[in-house]
């Protein structure tokens, strides 16, 4: 039976010829522009696809020595895309399943709908027909989501090819009506929809002739026809010469169905020069097949046998086990149909064993893709696993990197940091940038809350502290826990007794707070020492300064601050 056409196939190969990463071979790939094989790779795609691989692969040797994972996506897609042209499904899966990878972790999305279109198509094609449909469906998802309607639109167009090819002509239908239902795309894409809508016409009638219902051929190859009308019309002016060449061929062969053989013959002919002029190998043995068909269904048997012949043998060459199959049945149904039996039973045979040696490749192939699959999986899990022992290592490092700098008991900064922070604070002070209030406090008969409660009630009583200091410092703030329960403060802008407003606050906040879960009895207050950062020579200097008033605030009763004013 007629296949439905595919927009673009793709390749791979199953081998990575990985180059090796001495000097000598870094020096040889320092001199290749890996950009300029890519780029022959992708033109020569759809007329030497066997050469486009070659390119490609080298293409991946170079990028990889140069540890370039963008090029080497984009080398392993073409790999891919070549490998498809030649029928190589697994090798074109192995290619593009790195591609997906390397753009999924990139998250371009354009780039992951490209891909996965054509790993559901090769499953296709190896006739695992759930799993493309799977596939193409995950890609609409992922299109939709990020509005990529050109992304949605390419992949409901396949699912449409993997419900004609298993007979189920509505859903095809329905697929291709949902992408029109799309905002527009260019010319170009509303051809191809267009031809597709002809493809699942051209496959239904084309079963129907095989079950012998005229009735339904003649219908369905009408509709084909319109269709490919339409759809050459809209593709004439585009730069999508393939698609083109298929919607011409296709349009021939429905003519030719339809009995309008003079028509149909010259649009298959057409197809023929055109496709053998641009190039498209793949394009011109399928209209070769179309027109040999038909020659000999028009009566011009010598004409298109010998057409079939080379036509025959230029498909294997190209990997293409599919169409010499259908071309002997379809030669088959039709010897029968003028009881030519002898021809039948021969085209029968022929096409049991080419189809028989195409199962026996698609089946060698299947094997070879789960293996991929497996090997796939296998790294993802190991990739897994490497990227949460990478986040374990950040966050390990980075609660180091914070228990180096923070106090573990209150949460606050430590000594080391308190150090830190006070030379970049002097040095903007000195700079004129900056004037600020240094205070040192502590808390008052601390020895006896720990010798009366214990250590542990000590341990309470500084963590409480330092969430009322917390709570009482202003964003510009910086606060410390120096050791044992005396505590550091900078206090930003402190013109006009600002700092001193929120040392007095803080006082009367400690004062004011609640010690009754330790005892019904307690009382906490600190003590406090505070100076500002004028005229000092050295952070040294501001310390002794606000320990000193400190030490004045003590000796005046405690429960207060002291101010440095040049004495205590």
């Amino acid at each position: 039976m007629n296949r439905p056409s595919e927009p673009l196939r793709s390749l791979n190969d199953s081998s990575d010829n990985g180059s090796t990463h001495d000097g000598g071979a870094r020096r040889a790939t320092d001199q290749i522009d890996p950009y300029a094989l890519i780029e022959r790779a992708e033109k020569l795609i759809n007329t030497e696809p066997h050469d486009a691989v070659v390119f490609a692969l080298r293409a991946q040797s170079v990028a990889r020595a140069r540890t370039a994972e963008t090029l080497m996506a984009r080398a392993h897609f073409v790999a891919g895309s070549a490998l498809m042209q030649v029928g190589d499904w697994s090798g074109a899966t192995r290619q593009l399943s790195q591609a997906e990878q390397v753009y999924r972790a990139q998250d371009d999305v354009a780039a992951q709908c490209r891909v996965n279109i054509l790993l559901a198509t090769a499953c296709c094609e190896l006739g695992e027909y759930g799993e493309a449909l799977d596939g193409f469906a995950e890609v609409q998802k992922l299109a939709r989501h990020h509005n990529d309607h050109a992304g949605v639109r390419l992949a409901l167009v396949h699912q449409s090819t993997v419900h004609t090819m298993l007979g189920d002509f509505d859903a095809a239908r329905d697929s291709l009506k949902s992408s029109l239902e799309l905002p527009s795309g260019s010319t170009a894409d509303e051809g191809m929809v267009v031809l597709h809508h002809g493809l699942v016409d051209a496959n239904e009638g084309l079963r129907a002739a095989l079950a012998g219902e005229g009735g339904v051929v003649m219908r369905c190859m009408a509709d084909a026809e319109d269709h490919f009308v339409i759809a050459l019309e809209l593709l004439s002016g585009s730069s999508d010469r393939s698609t083109a060449i298929a919607a011409r061929t296709q349009q021939g062969a429905a003519r030719c169905w339809l009995g309008k053989f003079s028509e149909g013959l010259t649009d298959l002919n057409a197809a023929v020069t055109e496709a053998a002029h641009s190039g498209f190998r793949s394009r011109e043995v399928h209209a070769r097949l179309e027109l040999g068909y038909h020659l000999v269904g028009a009566g011009r048997e010598h004409e298109g046998l010998a057409m079939l012949g080379p036509a025959l043998m230029q498909a294997e060459e190209l990997g293409d086990l599919r169409r010499p199959a259908d071309s002997h049945e379809r030669l088959s149904a039709l010897y029968e149909a003028r009881s030519d039996f002898r021809l039948a039973l021969y085209h029968h045979k022929r096409y049991v064993e080419v189809k028989t040696r195409l199962d026996g490749r698609l089946s060698t192939q299947r094997a070879r893709l789960h293996e991929a699959r497996a090997e796939l999986q296998k790294l993802r899990t190991q990739t897994a696993a490497l990227h949460q022992k990478a986040r374990d290592l950040e966050q390990s490092r980075s609660r180091l990197e914070r228990l180096a700098l923070e106090d573990e008991l209150t949460g606050l900064a430590n000594r080391r940091s308190f150090t830190k922070e006070l030379e970049s604070w002097c040095a903007r002070a000195r700079a004129g940038t900056l004037r600020f209030g240094l205070v040192v406090a502590d808390i008052d008969g601390f020895k006896q809350i720990n010798d009366r409660y214990s250590h542990l009630t000590g341990d309470a009583v500084l963590r409480q502290l330092g969430n009322v200091i917390r709570a009482n410092l202003r964003d510009t703030d910086f606060a410390a826990r120096l050791g044992g329960d005396e505590f550091a403060l900078l206090l930003a802008d402190s013109e006009g007794g600002a700092a001193m407003a929120v040392v007095d606050r803080l006082i009367d906040a400690v004062r004011k707070s609640s010690w009754a879960e330790f005892d019904n009895a307690m009382h906490v207050t600190i003590s406090i020492g505070l100076c500002e950062s004028s005229d000092f020579g050295d952070s040294s200097e501001l310390v002794r300064r606000a320990d000193e008033s400190l030490y004045a605030a003590k000796h005046a009763g405690r429960d207060r601050v002291h101010l440095w004013n040049g004495s205590v």
